[in-house]
């Protein structure tokens, strides 16, 4: 069973290595589509700068002779007279995590944004600044938000093989949060009297996460004041009854009632659910991990079974060690330790006399032999170094 685990560990492993690496991949290119799209949009743009340099500059120096724009030809962008480019208009970048942070900012920041569908809004940048809009949809992949008044659009052009008639259609504005401020009636501190005031900075407090709904709930309040703004109130869904709608009573009518006399399931309904022969299983029955025990089993009394055939040299050594081991560790008797005691005192004496003891003799006959050995060694190489430049010469 360890050879299991140490396998299903090992492709899980594998599949999330795998995984990791695709999705790498998949953001590598994702990205880079994305910069070739920035880079067509910002070049568009560029244009647009451009030809209304040219426009500006012909209108003062020809004047009732210039050039009519207002035609509905195409310029060099696809876009006609007094229209955007779908590039520009739509807002539709992919944003990095930085992107993401330094946009949502002012508002509590990309997972936690203060700001819902009906809050009054006051854009801070493009054709629209200082008007007052209401928020009508708000996109969490590009950070942007859809005023709700019709009034607030502008021309788009759309190819050919979008829409038919008119290339050119309204749309609704797409701002970037970081261009709008929120606006919300607060009394003067002055006066007392209630007024719209643009409310700079945002911040999110009392985050709570409730498990059962799965839902996530917070308060926002403006920092330094630390007066909690309320939520826009939702609008009231009206529900719509059918005849062929499912009646209340039997949605909760229980029609199944289990038993411990009989299975809620089929046995072999989890094979159907879950692949048996798949390499991520950890969970298996008592008969495949009783067979699995008894290959391990089998393959150990084999193992045993090779060790046993030895050499009859191993067998004795074997039985040697087993004579030591049943004898025990030796134990030194009262004689051994005078005798050894004897011994010592005999030592001392002698070195104390200036005497040659056994031990120094022995140890400056071991040196002499030492010193023979190196002596030969060295005589050795000489030799063989003499026979090479013989050799060579």
């Amino acid at each position: 069973m360890d050879k299991l685990m140490r396998r299903v560990r090992m492709a899980e492993r594998q599949a999330r290595r795998k995984v990791e690496n695709s999705t790498g991949i998949m953001r590598s290119f994702r990205y880079r589509e994305e910069d070739k799209k920035r880079v067509k949009r910002y070049g568009v743009m560029r244009n647009h700068v451009y030809q209304a340099r040219i426009a500006r500059r012909e209108d003062w120096e020809m004047g009732p002779l210039a050039p009519r724009r207002d035609t509905p030809s195409v310029d060099s962008d696809d876009t006609h007279w007094g229209s955007l480019s779908q590039e520009v208009g739509n807002h539709l970048a992919v944003l990095t995590e930085e992107m993401r942070e330094a946009r949502a900012a002012w508002c509590g920041g990309p997972k936690l944004l203060c700001i819902k569908v009906g809050d009054r809004i006051v854009f801070t940048e493009g054709p629209y600044k200082g008007r007052i809009a209401t928020v009508g949809q708000i996109e969490r992949d590009t950070l942007t938000v859809e005023v709700r008044e019709q009034e607030f659009t502008y021309n788009v052009s759309m190819p050919a093989h979008y829409i038919a008639g008119d290339p050119v259609v309204q749309m609704p504005v797409v701002q970037p949060i970081s261009s709008v401020r929120l606006v919300h009636p607060m009394p003067d501190p002055k006066t007392g009297k209630i007024r719209d005031v643009v409310i700079r900075e945002l911040k999110p407090v009392h985050v709570h996460f409730d498990r059962p709904t799965r839902s996530l709930s917070f308060k926002r309040i403006v920092p330094g004041l630390n007066v909690i703004i309320p939520w826009p109130k939702k609008p009231e869904v009206k529900k719509t009854e059918h005849e062929w709608d499912t009646a209340r009573a039997d949605v909760e009518e229980r029609t199944h009632v289990p038993t411990l006399l009989r299975p809620p399931m089929p046995e072999t309904v989890i094979d159907e659910l879950r692949n048996r022969y798949s390499i991520f299983r950890t969970r298996h029955t008592p008969e495949y991990i009783a067979q699995k025990e008894a290959e391990e089993a089998e393959k150990q009394a084999r193992k045993k079974s090779t060790e046993s055939m030895l050499l009859p040299v191993q067998e004795y050594n074997r039985k040697l060690r087993e004579q030591r081991r049943a004898l025990g560790q030796p134990v030194l008797t009262e004689e051994m330790l005078a005798k050894i005691g004897q011994v010592i005192e005999k030592t001392r004496q002698q070195r104390a006399s200036g005497q040659n003891t056994e031990v120094d003799r022995v140890a400056s006959i071991a040196e002499k032999l030492s010193i023979q050995a190196e002596a030969a060694d060295a005589a050795a190489e000489a030799a063989e170094a003499a026979e090479e430049e013989q050799s060579r010469l």
